[in-house]
């Protein structure tokens, strides 16, 4: 890690499985069984294909956790189980850097800092943070390798 851009991202539509909860119980994995169901039925579904991307969408709206969504870019007519989510992310501005191993948090860290040293602000409203996972992502695979974006504007 190391390398930082800024990157422009179109308006998407999301679809994908909810998870809410503390980062504690992030940090020790409760977050991967949802991970992994999104990834399985959006595969089995055909809306995600092999070579699909999948996102997860954070959203910091409670003291001591928040809201994510995993889940992948879907067409605006797709049909969705009742139980999914559809989200229109709006387009946006992100400070990006890619993430291997363990301890996204560090990554997030550098990223942060350098998107200041940039004289970027950090968008602290709504969308926390965007990760983009292969379309090979393991929730339970121990390294993964993940691009990771906070929302910005310039100054």
């Amino acid at each position: 890690m190391g390398d930082f851009e800024i990157v422009r991202k179109s308006s998407f539509y999301f679809i994908g499985l909810r998870w809410t909860g503390t980062y504690e119980a992030a940090a020790h994995g409760d977050i991967f069984p949802v991970m992994e169901e999104a990834r399985d039925r959006l595969l089995s579904m055909g809306i995600a294909q092999e070579n699909s991307d999948f996102i997860g969408l954070s959203y910091q709206d409670r003291s001591g956790g928040f809201t994510y969504y995993f889940g992948t870019e879907a067409l605006r007519n797709t049909a969705f189980p009742s139980d999914m989510y559809r989200i229109i992310v709006p387009s946006h501005d992100y400070a990006v850097t890619e993430h291997k191993g363990q301890h996204a948090w560090k990554s997030y860290e550098k990223l942060m800092k350098w998107a200041v040293e940039q004289g970027l602000q950090v968008q602290q409203n709504g969308l926390d943070h965007i990760e983009v996972y292969d379309a090979d992502y393991k929730p339970y695979k121990m390294s993964p390798t993940l691009k990771i974006g906070i929302p910005v504007k310039k100054r």
